[in-house]
Formats: structure tokens, C-alpha cells, sequence
């Protein structure tokens, strides 16, 4: 199992609440998430999932403590008017509404009163629901392998029943143990025998809680169990004492410390009970105690603050020492639970100084693009790395003191070389460039992406190898100066219509024809009247129609760097998760290739980037990296000539510097970080000529399904299952397509009404190349 997949049912439930409010970057976050509970099925899931999802609300009688409330209280809640509820973060609301489906707020007019103040919410916000638009029920959830679990669970009554009396147990099962198996009633009668090792557990993380809720004759067994399996009372002995013995794991309590490092969210009360428990003298067994581990993050923390003012060679050595003594913290447990950033980052810290320790050179601007690109860009992606393991500031400036220590210097080093080399062999500007996109292929959507830098952009291509598409892999030097307004006029398919006369504040050239200087919006114009269809965010176009060409853009990077600083690093995972699934829906959509091209990258140093002179008295504009020069200025910093118009000039910081303190991130100037950048294609893994069928029509009329596939082709076969990839759960007769890509199945049993299912299309070795989810019987 992969170290992000749910480990628990509570896990997944965690994590599909969180992902239905993801939106795309620049798109207003929903205002809440409403989950519509007709049959109050999740009611006993909600107390444990309340410390997983602290932005859980429960629709209900007025108890602010509980995170629970009516109607009007929840809705002063979302809208941050009451103080009763903090929400953390920047997190989306979450509402449970038990004993409320989605048509009843649906129905706004017979909506009663009691509920209409969440009538709004459900536009301005969205429902956790299927795909065909059903509550999501728990037997719905397991069985879903279309955003649920795909577990294969057996659904007559008997089982339904046993399921949901063993839900609370269920939910905390670890879902390997549920998988590669039929689960029928005896599998959850099972999960209700009790497991001495999890109500150990269970009881050790809340006392008191734990005792209340146990009837006496439960409470007497578990005593027995313990005594016999443990050799310990809980009532006689205390927590203190199996806090104690689960910590040194001593005799048969291994197994239950598996258990606790298996799922240890689950346990919140533990880590403070190991705390409290810790004996003294000395320890045989340091990482079953957390202050041992905290200790050695402050330690940690300590050393990486010594390294102010060591030198580049000294840091390096002292960064592989500290990755040789934390590294086995990684495997703790306290690393799961988030207890151990500084253990996390320093991995990444001893990569960044294993990459800088020699300066990628050569003897021309080609040459040393060539070396960056082949390894000179892991130690930007191992900074980046770094700084997304820290959150609170004292981490952060610990990490900015080592990182600084062996980066700045490298990168001082590559600037400085990397502009001795642009001076005498200037970059190409407009009249000499050949590297810009004037046109595309017919079948290709040019995709632009703000700022994405090279070495980000190798994790996009990563991204892209695990969902099996192809990619090409390319790069280029951008236009200077690098900043937005002069480079992405140039990677345009409009770029031979494009004219630089006065640089101007903003850097950016004119449209040649109009005469006006160049807005985004004016670029999207007139790339639409050049034949191109620019696509809004979430649109993917007409890759059918003939000598078809797309134009479109996404991406947050830029924006977020001058927003966020060094914190931007944080977020390029998620970042790119949106950028692969955008690529991933317009191959989807019939698009042949799907050219990802960029403006520009950018330096970012934890700390901020070092400062330099330029008074702005000689200066008409000044940007971090970059400024345009008073025709009267005579300076003594470096300068270039604009890419749309060599006659006209300006100036750059010194290898890293910017013109002023403060800046973090920073792009403009003339650097391999910010020069070179990706030019990648993407096409499907599919193997074949022409798109990949894909359907694009399902009605029901009754219990007969009839299906659409285009573009229209003959002998592939279309089947209706309740899980995707298991032909055994088939229920309709297959039927192959005619010549106009049409078929109709139909459903023989009545009693499948309503039930969630899956459309799939079958290539002839009955591999699915295509799916849709439906409901049988359409939906009401």
C-alpha cells in the first residue's frame, strides 16, 4: 500500500470529504460541503471522525462543544459570524446532515423551515454525493470503485445488516484485510467478536471515555482478556502502567505497538499517555516515546541553525552527518503522525548538498543549459523538496540557514558564470529565435503554464509516467528579461504577429496590426481569430472538427510564489496533481497531443534573495529582478537587450541579487532557474491510430440501456457493471456497437433499479478503454 492510500474506511472517508471540495487553482472554494444522510447511516462514525476532520459540523440540537447545531447555527458558522466554532485554516466547512437527503433540499418551496438557511449553501457550496448524483450510502461507498473502496461485498439482506451493525468496527479495520476477498455477514459478525489488541488500545487513548462507554459485563471480559493475553489489569494496574509497557514493548505487547504504528490516528490519546508513562534510567527502545523523538528534533533543529556562517564546504559535510544520525526517524512512528518535519526535510537538505557541491559550468550558454539539465536542477528540486516537509517558523528558519549555506553560493556561482557567457554570446531575441511556438499540429491543445519551472516540471513528468501517458521531453531558453508580459507573447502561435517598439514600464510588446500593447486578454483574441479554439479552465474543446487546435491555461505557480514566498513549496504537489489531470481530461476528450508550454521560472531562497543598488531616480521602472533605465542613466549594473527589440535595453540583478530586500521569490532576471524552461508533449499510452473511443451518451428507457460511443466505431463491446474492472459483476448481456457506435443492453432484473453502476466500452482483448457511471434505470 502506498504511503498516501487510506489505510482505514475512516481514512478514505477523510479523504473523498476533502477531496469534493478541491477546486482549481484561481477558482473561488466552495463556501461549504453539505452531506445529505437520508437514512442517517454515517450518525456512528461521526464522534471518531470529528478529531480526523476538525471542520466537521453535524446538523442537529444545539451543543457548540459537540461541533453541533441547527440550521441557522451552522450557517452563522460558515459564514464565520458566531465565534462558537473556529474552523481551521483555510478549510471548507464540513456539514453533516443525518436523517436529510439531497432532494429534500433540492425541493427549496416543501424544504421545511427548519432547514431553508442550508437551501443556499448547497449552490454556493457542493454535496458529498455519487457521481450519478445519490447520497452516498456506506454500502454505496464500500462497493464503489468509481471514488469509493471497490470492495467486493456480497449484498443480500443478511450481510446489509451485519455491515451496518459492524460499521463502527469496520471503520477502523485496516482495508488490506478487507481486500482480495467476498465479504458476506460472517466476515462483519467477525468484526464484532472483540480484538483485545484494538480495545487495549482503544481504552489506553481515553480512559475515561472508553470505561463510560462499556456496559459492566464488556468491562469485566476486557479485564479478563487483558489479564490472560497481557498479564495486566486495566482496573488494578491503571494506564500509566500499560502506557509504560506498551513504550519498552515489553513481552507479548509488541504486537499491540504493530497494532498502534498500523493506524496511529486512530489513537490520539497515546502519544500523550507515552509521554506520561516514559520510566526513567535508561532506554533499551528510543522510538516508542515521543519526547525521545521530540528531543531529537530540537537537536536536530539546533544543529541546522549552527550552520549561520559556516562555510559551503563545511555545511555539506556537517548536512551528511545529520541525514546519517536522523535518518532511521523516518520509520517511526512519530514521522506518520507528522511529530518528525525536520527528520523529513534533512534528506532532502543532504541531496541539496550533494548537488551543490560542485558548479555545473561550460563553455557556452548551450553547454551549461545541457549540464543543468541532465543534474543541475536536482538541487532546486531538492530546496523545494525540503521546504514543503517544515510548517512552523522556527522549522522554516533552521531549514532557510542550512539550505542558504550551500545553495546561495552555488547559485551565485552558475548565475554569475551563466551571464559571463550571455555577454558574449547574447540570448536570441525576435529576429533571430526559433524556438517559439508560431503553430501547432492539427489535433494538438497548446496548454500554457504560468512560471512552471524546469525542475518542477521533471515532477510533472513523473506524474504523467504513473498514469501512462507518453511524454516528450524538451526545453529552450525563454525571452528576457523573464517576466510574464515579454515571454508569453513569444510561446503564442500568434508570436509572428507580435512587435516590440518602447519597452515600457510593463515589458510588454504590441500586437502588430492594432498597435496596442498586449494584454492577456487581447492575446487570447487574437489567438481565437488565428483559428484556435482558447478554452476556458475546465473546458476541453472540439477535438473532432478538422485541422482542430486548442489553446488554454492553468497553473498557480507565479501567482502564488509572489503571494507566498517560500511557502509556494508547500503547494506544488497539489499544483500538479490539477496540472496532470487537466493534461489527462483533454487526451480524454479526443485531442491527439497536449503541448504544455511556459513563460518563464523563477529563484526562490528561504531567507531572501540577496540585495543590491539601483536607485530609482535612474530608473522608469523597477521590478525585483529587472528595471527599464531613464535615457539620461549611466549604471554599473548589468544589462541586455529586450527580446522583442534589441535597440531597446534593461537592466538585471548580478547573478542572484535583486533590486531591493525582501524577496524570497523573484523571476525577471537572467539566470538558468529562470531561463530555461520545459517544453513537453503529452500524448495517451494507448497504442492505435486515432482517438480513443469514448462514451458520450447514456439513456435509459426502462430497464434498457442504450449507449453512444464516439467517434463511431463497430465491434466494440459495451457491458453494464457494478464494479469496473470485475467482468463477474456484469449485469446485462454485452452488446457489440454498429457502425454509428451505438448498442442497447438491457437489464433483466427489476430488483437493480436504482443501483449505482458503471457503463463500460471493451477493446477485443476485454480490456475497458472506456467508462461512464450510471444509475440503473436513470435517475429519478
Amino acid at each position: 500500500m502506498a504511503a498516501d492510500e487510506p489505510k482505514t474506511l475512516l481514512d478514505a472517508l477523510q479523504a473523498s470529504l476533502r477531496a469534493a471540495v478541491k477546486h482549481a487553482p484561481g477558482e473561488v472554494p466552495p463556501a461549504a460541503l453539505l452531506w445529505t444522510d437520508a437514512d442517517a447511516q454515517w450518525q456512528p462514525l461521526i464522534p471518531p471522525l470529528h478529531s480526523m476532520v476538525p471542520e466537521l459540523l453535524v446538523l442537529g440540537d444545539y451543543a457548540p462543544d459537540q461541533r453541533r447545531g441547527p440550521a441557522i447555527w451552522i450557517r452563522c458558522i460558515v459564514e464565520k459570524t458566531l465565534p462558537d466554532v473556529a474552523m481551521p485554516g483555510r478549510t471548507v466547512p464540513v456539514v453533516y446532515m443525518p436523517g436529510i437527503s439531497r432532494q429534500t433540499l433540492r425541493a427549496a418551496e416543501e424544504c421545511p423551515d427548519i432547514l431553508k438557511p442550508m437551501v443556499e449553501l448547497q449552490y454556493r457550496g457542493t454535496v458529498w454525493c455519487q457521481r450519478n448524483g445519490r447520497d452516498w450510502t456506506i454500502e454505496a461507498f464500500l462497493l464503489s470503485e468509481d471514488a469509493g473502496l471497490g470492495l467486493d461485498v456480497a449484498r443480500d439482506e443478511h450481510t446489509k445488516q451485519a455491515l451496518r451493525g459492524a460499521l463502527p468496527r469496520l471503520a477502523v479495520t485496516p482495508l488490506p484485510r478487507l481486500r482480495s476477498k467476498r465479504l458476506e455477514a460472517e466476515d462483519f459478525d467477525k468484526l464484532m467478536i472483540e480484538d483485545t489488541p484494538r480495545n487495549l488500545l482503544e481504552w489506553m487513548s481515553d480512559p475515561t471515555g472508553v470505561r463510560e462507554q462499556w456496559d459492566q459485563a464488556r468491562w469485566s471480559a476486557f479485564r479478563s482478556r487483558c489479564r490472560a493475553e497481557y498479564s495486566f489489569d486495566p482496573e488494578g494496574d491503571g494506564e500509566i502502567v500499560a502506557g509504560e509497557r506498551l513504550g519498552t514493548q515489553a513481552d507479548a505487547w509488541r504486537p499491540v505497538w504493530d497494532r498502534f504504528v498500523e493506524a496511529p490516528k486512530l489513537y490520539p490519546g497515546i502519544t500523550e499517555l507515552l509521554r506520561r508513562a516514559k520510566p526513567g534510567g535508561l532506554l533499551f527502545v528510543k522510538e516508542t516515546w515521543p519526547d525521545e523523538n521530540d528531543d531529537m528534533e530540537k537537536d536536530l533543529r539546533q544543529a541546522l541553525r549552527q550552520l549561520q556562517g559556516a562555510s559551503a564546504v563545511d555545511a555539506r559535510a556537517r548536512l551528511g552527518e545529520l541525514e546519517s544520525q536522523h535518518a532511521e526517524r523516518r520509520q517511526w512512528v512519530w514521522a506518520a503522525l507528522g511529530r518528525s518535519p525536520l527528520a523529513k526535510a534533512i534528506s532532502h537538505l543532504a541531496a541539496l548538498a550533494k548537488h551543490t557541491g560542485s558548479a555545473f559550468g561550460g563553455d557556452s550558454v548551450q553547454a551549461m543549459a545541457e549540464r543543468y539539465a541532465q543534474a543541475g536542477w536536482l538541487a532546486d528540486d531538492a530546496l523545494l523538496r525540503a521546504l514543503a516537509e517544515v510548517k512552523s517558523r522556527e522549522d522554516l528558519d533552521a531549514l532557510s540557514v542550512a539550505a542558504r549555506s550551500v545553495y546561495l553560493p552555488w547559485m551565485q556561482d552558475s548565475a554569475e558564470h551563466f551571464q559571463r557567457l550571455v555577454a558574449g554570446n547574447p540570448l536570441p531575441t525576435r529576429r533571430d529565435d526559433t524556438q517559439s511556438v508560431a503553430s501547432c499540429e492539427p489535433g494538438t491543445c497548446l496548454l500554457f503554464v504560468d512560471a512552471l519551472r524546469y525542475d518542477v516540471a521533471q515532477r510533472l513528468v513523473g506524474l504523467a509516467h504513473e498514469r501512462k501517458l507518453r511524454v516528450v521531453v524538451g526545453r529552450r531558453l525563454c525571452p528576457v528579461p523573464t517576466v510574464t508580459a515579454t515571454t508569453k507573447p513569444a510561446v503564442s502561435p500568434i508570436a509572428t504577429q507580435i512587435v516590440g517598439h518602447e519597452l515600457g514600464a510593463d515589458f510588454a510588446p504590441e500586437l502588430e496590426h492594432a498597435g496596442q500593447r498586449l494584454t492577456s486578454e487581447r492575446l487570447r483574441k487574437a489567438i481565437a481569430l488565428a483559428g484556435y479554439q482558447v478554452l476556458a479552465p475546465m473546458e476541453v474543446g472540439r477535438p473532432q472538427e478538422d485541422d482542430a487546435r486548442g489553446w488554454t491555461e492553468i497553473g498557480d505557480f507565479d501567482r502564488r510564489g509572489h503571494d507566498l514566498q517560500a511557502g509556494v513549496a508547500a503547494g506544488i504537489e497539489d499544483l500538479l496533481v490539477s496540472l496532470v489531470d487537466r493534461v489527462e481530461s483533454l487526451l480524454s476528450a479526443g485531442w491527439k497531443r497536449v503541448r504544455v508550454v511556459t513563460d518563464h521560472g523563477w529563484l526562490l531562497v528561504p531567507g531572501g534573495l540577496p540585495a543590491m543598488s539601483l536607485p530609482k531616480y535612474l530608473t522608469e521602472s523597477r521590478w525585483s529582478r529587472c528595471a527599464t533605465l531613464k535615457v539620461t542613466a549611466h549604471v554599473s549594473v548589468p544589462t541586455s537587450s529586450w527580446y522583442w527589440n534589441p535597440s531597446e535595453v534593461f537592466a538585471y540583478g548580478t547573478g542572484v541579487h535583486c533590486f531591493g530586500s525582501g524577496h524570497e521569490y523573484a523571476h525577471g532576471g537572467i539566470s538558468l532557474q529562470e531561463c530555461l524552461v520545459p517544453d513537453l508533449a503529452f500524448s495517451s499510452g494507448e497504442t492505435g491510430a486515432g482517438p480513443t473511443p469514448s462514451i458520450v451518451d447514456v439513456e435509459w428507457v426502462a430497464m434498457r440501456c442504450r449507449v453512444a460511443i464516439e467517434p463511431p466505431h463497430a465491434a466494440l463491446v459495451v457491458d453494464i457493471r457494478t464494479r469496473i474492472g470485475d467482468p463477474g459483476s456484469s449485469i446485462a448481456s454485452r452488446k457489440q456497437t454498429d457502425q454509428q457506435g451505438k448498442a442497447a443492453l438491457l437489464v433483466e432484473d427489476d430488483a437493480l433499479i436504482g443501483t449505482a453502476a458503471s457503463v463500460v466500452l471493451l477493446d477485443d482483448s476485454g480490456r475497458v478503454v472506456a467508462k461512464k457511471a450510471t444509475t440503473v434505470g436513470g435517475e429519478e
